[in-house]
């Protein structure tokens, strides 16, 4: 399995209009065959800071993913929305059947 992490702060100006845009991301993604998870979250304790959290299956769903025009808007978006460049960190986890 793979695991992708992001986050984005966003400018106070900018979370009103990121959250259509992070949000088309998910229902998207997660519609892929090969996503297993997607999820978004504000950081409570720092508004404008937000977390994203992918797994897919394999790195074939991961190269998909990021072939779809969708995914290349987003990155497009959140740059110009954010106040510093998005960060992403992918992995691969070893998964124990059993």
């Amino acid at each position: 399995m793979i695991v992708i992490t992001g986050t984005a702060k966003i400018a106070d100006e900018n979370r009103a209009a990121f959250r259509p845009v992070a949000e088309r991301q998910v229902r998207l993604s997660r519609a892929e065959a090969g996503n297993v998870a997607y999820g978004y979250y504000e950081d409570q304790m720092e508004p404008g800071r937000f977390f994203f959290y992918e797994e897919w299956k394999d790195r074939a769903a991961v190269d998909f993913h990021f072939a779809q025009a969708y995914c290349h808007e987003f990155m497009e978006a959140a740059r110009a929305l954010a106040e510093t460049p998005p960060e992403i960190s992918i992995r691969e986890v070893m998964v124990k059947e059993g």
